[in-house]
């Protein structure tokens, strides 16, 4: 046939389920061959090629080039290995099918020898786009089916997220913490829901310890967005918008993920962005609300030849105009030493208490028990209900819509619950520990607002207070329990002894 201008066009899908077909160079090859046999000429700047779905329309921009050029009258046939690289989706399909009705695209050849122009069987082309699409379609319903049945399993369906790992046989595959990345994230989400970090600082410190995202670039705040937000790091995970539980280790209790939820809500502009002064992000303007900053100024004296270092904390005026007065720096860290201070016990104390709390193990261990036959209780019930759910949408007596709506409420009831029962275990077997700790902070407390490193004083500050206002210069806050029970004579005198 004369006056045809040949467009090569080459299509490797970067999906699974076409990983049988023909690499796209050797496509290119064999639609070479075919050329040079039937003495077709093809310019190189036709030759268009591209690793993307057929399955679903607008999703090629090369193919989309090439009907532009169809369209434009540049070329008017096309060479391609085989009709299912052109199209896998009724729509497209049906886009070359007029167009070669319409005598715009005048012929399209194939490798393998099959030629279609405007006066020739159609319904061949037609079958062979039908058989293209009906193959993509059954392929897919099998690979949802899979996966429906690995989330049965409670398996992870899809590549492990940051912090997890991928092991076991193919098919079969779940996810386990990554030896290096898992307790950083440990980390991070206890630092998020301490309220008192942005993301910002939160971005730089996961860059700062060396973690990437699976193709080894630098976390974004919307990524960093998804993993303080998504239900996989405590244990759940969500396919084709329905909950489910996995049977993987999780990296974070639902309590404290919950906290997290909080304080992004909460969230407002940045708050600290580094350790110096340790100070930012913790204190809010008692009028407007805003955080309390540290602004440094420098002066220098000419007549002594000195350059002096002036600090002061102020209101950041975020919400607009704030007549709050500036304070030292001094006279704030003052307050504060003088404040917390107060919950400093004596050395007896101290030690009466250490001896008092190993005396009380056994009956603190008989009580967590107790507590923890009542959560297993209320989880069976909660595991129950999630059994016959299940029944009745096997049986139909409920929609779909419904059952994921149930579902999602049992299951996350299920992770409260959970939760509960992970914290209380932790709780029976670290009580000694921590109640240790908060003797040792109580009684260490004015050497280390002192002298003290300063991430030390800010660990300590977030540990002991909450609520940190400063108004006309004066600055309160609460204590947090038990720390608060120390500012009470009583407690000292009569119950600390006993």
């Amino acid at each position: 046939m004369k006056n045809l201008v040949y467009c090569l066009y080459s299509r490797k899908s970067s999906e699974s389920k076409e990983r049988q077909a023909l690499s796209i160079q050797d496509q290119k090859a064999e639609c070479v061959e075919y050329a040079q046999r039937e003495k077709i000429f093809i310019d190189e700047d036709l030759e268009l090629s591209e690793s993307k779905s057929a399955f679903k329309p607008n999703n090629r921009p090369v193919f989309t080039q090439m009907l532009h050029l169809i369209e434009s009258g540049r070329i008017n046939a096309i060479l391609t290995w085989k009709p299912d690289r052109l199209s896998r989706n009724p729509e497209e399909g049906g886009r070359i099918l007029q167009m070669l009705q319409d005598g715009r695209l005048k012929a399209i050849h194939t490798a393998t020898g099959e030629v279609y122009t405007q006066d020739s069987d159609h319904l061949i082309l037609q079958i062979h786009f039908g058989m293209a699409n009906q193959y993509s379609r059954n392929l897919s319903q099998n690979v949802k089916r899979g996966m429906k049945r690995k989330c049965l399993r409670k398996e992870y369906p899809g590549t492990a997220p940051v912090g997890y790992m991928s092991k076991g046989e193919p098919g079969r595959k779940n996810i386990v913490p990554h030896p290096v990345e898992a307790p950083v994230l440990k980390e991070l989400f206890q630092l998020a829901s301490q309220k008192v970090y942005s993301l910002g600082y939160l971005e730089k410190w996961l860059y700062e310890k060396k973690i990437r995202t699976k193709r080894g670039k630098r976390i974004s705040k919307s990524h960093l967005v998804h993993i303080l937000t998504t239900p996989t790091y405590y244990g759940y995970f969500t396919y084709g918008e329905e909950l489910y539980e996995g049977s993987y280790e999780p990296l974070v209790s639902k309590t404290i993920w919950n906290r997290i939820q909080k304080a992004l809500r909460d969230r407002s502009k940045a708050k600290i962005n580094t350790w110096k002064p340790y100070l930012n992000g913790i204190i809010k303007c008692g009028q407007c609300g805003c955080s309390i900053t540290t602004t440094v100024k420098k002066k220098y004296y000419k007549r002594t030849d000195r350059t002096a270092e002036y600090r002061y904390n102020h209101c950041t005026h975020r919400r607009g105009d704030c007549d709050q007065p500036q304070m030292t720096v001094q006279e704030l860290e003052e307050q504060l030493a003088s404040a917390i201070g107060q919950i400093k016990i004596s050395e007896d104390v101290w030690k009466l208490g250490i001896k008092l709390l190993k005396a009380k193990n056994s009956e603190e261990t008989d009580r967590f028990s107790e507590k923890l036959k009542i959560l297993n209780s209320q989880l069976e019930r909660v595991q129950e209900r999630k059994k016959r759910l299940i029944v009745m949408r096997a049986d139909e007596e409920i929609y779909k819509d419904e059952f994921i709506e149930q579902k999602a409420l049992i299951l996350n009831e299920e992770a409260r619950i959970n939760s509960l029962i992970n914290d209380l275990s932790d709780s029976s077997n670290n009580w000694l520990e921590r109640t240790e700790e908060f003797l040792n902070i109580a009684f260490y407390v004015r050497d280390i607002m002192e002298s003290g490193e300063v991430e030390e004083k800010r660990r300590l500050i977030i540990t002991v207070g909450e609520n940190f206002f400063l108004e006309d210069k004066k600055l309160t806050f609460q204590m947090r329990k038990p720390f608060d029970a120390l500012l009470n004579p009583a407690y000292r005198t009569n119950v600390m002894p006993c």
